[in-house]
């Protein structure tokens, strides 16, 4: 009950107090911050540990174990659901592998993990500090560990404001919420137990040592294609990750696909023949938006990825058709 109380709490508590107000006005704030960004990322380049985690949402719980360590010198990050069928995801020699029951292994292609915690556990300072403002907050606790507290804002205003929080005596992230605009919060990544040792965790080094031949060095580069249409505007520090086109089963039509990134945040857009009127064209659904337009007599667009629906809409109305 405390728990639910403070992820009820928590969005208020932002709409109350904003940011600090010393961070509008004074550089040690954001020099403070900026030196806990870097100390999780040295944390990360250098410890062995496991991470338990509850990951929340408006709609669903669930509980995660993630590993990480120097496998044959390779730095390695293993998440694992703890609830229902094994599922996982690892990172080996910059290739994301996805694991399923019965040791079904496959990969699309993708050198970033599918959630943004591990996306920001494995990103670099430089990277986190060009795409937001950071923000010091002071200090907190979680799961039993004192912690500090920064604010992520998207230095574009475009997308949604994170709070972290950083293990004091590992440097460690061990807490994600992710907030919208107005401050209600839609996502929450809480570590409840975290183990740090001087050794690779077992099953990490178990779940490489199982993986099949189709890893190889180096990320697999996938051919784009040509298409008919293109964005007007791209938001800051995003690229087109990749381009095709392909049937869509049970009709005569086709869908062309865009896929953009800043390497936190996907971002899919579809090109598709018009079969119906848009009733709805926004649905939300935690921090992930489905944003659909028509743009010409039988085309229409639509734009899906966790961002918020005003960036979708903006992606959306950009598109100029070739």
């Amino acid at each position: 009950m405390q728990r639910l109380f403070a992820f009820i709490l928590l969005p208020v508590i932002f709409l109350l107090t904003g940011l600090p107000a010393a961070a509008e006005g004074d550089a040690a704030v954001y020099r403070d911050a900026v030196s806990i960004v870097k100390r999780a990322e040295q944390a990360q380049g250098r410890l062995s540990y496991e991470n338990y985690v509850v990951h929340m949402t408006l709609s669903v719980i669930e509980s995660m174990r993630i590993s990480h360590g120097f496998v044959d010198g390779v730095p390695t990050t293993f998440m694992q659901f703890l609830n229902g069928m094994p599922n996982g995801v690892i990172n080996y020699r910059d290739q994301i592998v996805y694991i399923e029951p019965g040791d079904k292994y496959y990969s699309v292609g993708d050198s970033y993990f599918p959630n943004l915690f591990l996306r920001l556990l494995n990103s670099s300072a430089d990277e986190i500090c060009q795409r937001y403002d950071v923000y010091s907050l002071g200090q907190s606790r979680v799961a039993d560990l004192i912690v500090d507290m920064v604010k992520l804002v998207p230095s574009d205003g475009f997308g949604y404001n994170l709070l972290l929080a950083a293990d004091q005596e590992t440097g460690l992230i061990v807490q994600l919420d992710v907030s919208d605009v107005n401050g209600s919060l839609v996502e929450r990544f809480m570590t409840v137990n975290l183990k740090v040792s001087g050794s690779v965790p077992p099953v990490l080094e178990d779940t490489v040592r199982r993986l099949p031949g189709l890893l190889r060095p180096g990320i697999p580069q996938v051919a784009s294609e040509k298409l008919r249409w293109k964005l007007g505007w791209l938001p800051d520090n995003f690229f087109v990750v990749r381009t095709n086109r392909h049937a869509v089963f049970g009709t005569d039509s086709s869908s062309e696909y865009m896929l953009i990134s800043n390497k936190f945040t996907d971002v899919s857009i579809y090109l598709t023949s018009h079969v119906s009127e848009i009733s709805v064209p926004v649905l939300t659904l935690n921090a992930t938006t489905v944003y659909r337009q028509r743009i010409s007599e039988n085309l229409d667009i639509a734009v899906i990825g966790q961002i918020p629906p005003d960036m979708a809409r903006t992606i959306a109305q950009s598109v100029v058709l070739e």
